[in-house]
Order: structure tokens, then C-alpha cells, then sequence
């Protein structure tokens, strides 16, 4: 993969850090409940993810090679790049919204384990983040629908939301490459 709109589109579809990956699921359960909210949230993250990516670009040359330190090193640009979003965005950064979302973790850890350096870090970090997006608002739309079908008791709510997000995941699987 070396073009950066054929990253991208995989990033954001068979890649999907929510969907295909299980990262982010706190997200897709507390920031769904309205579009503007997921919207907010996904916004947030995907400048988390710019941060994190780019920290990780600038310093590639100092990572150290064994596995511990550089596993600190990847948390380190994740916390760095969740401190750092909030003051880009001119968001308030209380504590909830500076906590390090799990997807903005993983995607730095997967960063580090498939040896991604260069502007690829940026491309998929983009990718990963219009995903992640995409996804928020997407659930947070069916979610809303929801609301008007007559499901079963059992099933309202939240696992309902999961079977949505299960089904999703099987239709983005069919695009993996």
C-alpha cells in the first residue's frame, strides 16, 4: 500500500477501527445517542489521531527498537496527542474529554506493529479516523430510528445498538482485500 487514497479508503472501510477492529466501542455506546454528539466526539478523535500520527512521524527516527520502550513511547504519543486535541479544537478540556479513547491507542499500537513510518502514518491515521467518524454517525442515525421500531423488550437499548454494529461489521468484512 503506498498510495495514500488507496490507504485511505482502506482505513475507513476494511479497516474500520470500530467495526473491524473492536476499538472504540465506549465511543460507539455513549456518543451515538445524537448525530451532534457523534459528530463532535468523531471530530475529537480524529484530530487526536492527526496529533498522535504526526508526533509519531516527527520522532520516528528516535523510537527506540525493543518492544517495552517503544510501547511506552506509543502510549507517551497518545497521551500527548489527547492533551493536545481538546487545545486545537478550543474544546474544553475536562477530564472525561481528555481521557485517551481506546481507538486512539490502538490505532498508535497497530501503527507501531505493522512498522508504519513515514506519511503513511498520517494517511491511515486519517483513514482510521474518517472511519471512526463515519461510524459514530451512522449508529447514531439507526440509533434514533430505533427508537421509533417496536423491538422486544429485551432487546432495546443497547443490544439492540450491538447487533446493529455486529451486522455492520459482517457487511464491511465482505470489502477486505
Amino acid at each position: 500500500m503506498s498510495n495514500g487514497l488507496e490507504i485511505l479508503a482502506q482505513t475507513v472501510v476494511s479497516g474500520n477501527l470500530i467495526l473491524i477492529q473492536g476499538l472504540g466501542l465506549y465511543a460507539l455506546t455513549r456518543y451515538t445517542k445524537n448525530v451532534k454528539e457523534a459528530v463532535e466526539a468523531g471530530i475529537s478523535v480524529v484530530t487526536s489521531m492527526l496529533v498522535g500520527s504526526v508526533l509519531l512521524w516527527l520522532c520516528g527516527s528516535i523510537i527506540p527498537s525493543s518492544p517495552v520502550p517503544q510501547l511506552g513511547f506509543y502510549l507517551l504519543a497518545a497521551l500527548a496527542a489527547a492533551v493536545l486535541a481538546p487545545r486545537i479544537l478550543k474544546q474544553d478540556p475536562s477530564a472525561e474529554k481528555m481521557a485517551v479513547d481506546s481507538a486512539l491507542v490502538g490505532l498508535l499500537l497497530l501503527l507501531g506493529r505493522d512498522g508504519v513510518t513515514g506519511v503513511q502514518n498520517v494517511w491511515i491515521a486519517l483513514g482510521a479516523g474518517v472511519g471512526y467518524l463515519l461510524v459514530l454517525v451512522v449508529m447514531a442515525t439507526i440509533r434514533k430510528r430505533l427508537e421509533l421500531a417496536p423491538i422486544p423488550k429485551p432487546l432495546q437499548g443497547l443490544p439492540i445498538l450491538l447487533i446493529t454494529a455486529g451486522l455492520l461489521a459482517a457487511a464491511l468484512m465482505g470489502f477486505r482485500f
